[in-house]
């Protein structure tokens, strides 16, 4: 059997924190491609780090070559993170869910893990009023690139756009995400609209072409929106401002 490197790099990082910190440390696990197992040459390696009191000294590293991408957290951090919302929750509740606990002795982890993996679907109603309102906020930052006929600004925007809309789709249908780096993937589940936003994100389009796709995505969002009986502020459907 391969020896797992990035998790015995973990480990030594935990017990590092562990004699440094002593009571300070609640408890510290790994996420992401190591938490899953699926760690590749390249991965960094996410740890979360939970403390009772966070420390400056807790931080990033660099051993072996290798990154570790640390995030450090109060109890009180960590439950807010797993049972509240937010506009990413799709992606902040994946992180979660691919979390293998290396030091957890109160049970803490674990208790927030089985959360992130059966979430409440009020958690998800309020993520996605969060991401119409972001999103919104970036298809008229494409808009305005439009009009002023900037090509490059045009095709920027709607790269930001393209992240909000995914986002308000994925936790419109309550999706938790394996891997962010997968969510363009994933997002062709949701037929011609998650084929659209792709194609937004991906396709070099000309200005008018972003202007008429963008429209027809924000159109879709809002539809869905409605047949979900998700309740949104009255935003206007296209770039003359019909409501």
């Amino acid at each position: 059997m391969a020896i797992r490197r990035h998790l015995t790099l973990a480990k030594a990082f935990g017990k590092d924190l562990r004699r440094r910190e002593g009571q300070n440390l609640v408890a510290f696990g790994v996420f992401g491609s190591v938490g899953r197992g699926e760690e590749r040459r390249h991965s960094d390696v996410d740890i979360l780090v939970v403390v009772k009191r966070k420390r400056p000294w807790i931080r990033h590293e660099v051993r072996d070559g290798i990154a570790l991408t640390v995030l450090q957290l109060t109890p009180a951090d960590a439950k807010a993170e797993v049972t509240g919302s937010r506009q990413d929750l799709d992606a902040a509740l994946g992180g979660w869910a691919s979390l293998k606990p290396l030091y957890d002795p109160t049970g803490l982890l674990r208790r927030l893990k089985d959360h992130a993996r059966h979430p409440d679907p009020h958690q998800f109603r309020e993520a996605a009023y969060l991401a119409f309102l972001e999103a919104f906020e970036d298809v008229g930052k494409v808009w305005n690139a439009v009009e002023e006929q900037d090509v490059e600004e045009a095709r920027e925007m709607a790269i930001w756009f393209s992240t909000a809309a995914a986002g308000a789709l994925f936790n419109l249908y309550g999706r938790v995400l394996t891997t962010g780096r997968r969510a363009f993937i994933e997002i062709r589940r949701y037929g011609e609209l998650g084929t659209a936003i792709r194609r937004l994100r991906y396709t070099p389009l000309s200005v008018s072409e972003t202007h008429h796709l963008s429209e027809s995505i924000w159109g879709r969002l809002l539809d869905r929106a409605e047949e979900k009986g998700l309740r949104l502020p009255s935003f206007p459907r296209d770039s003359r401002g019909t409501l």
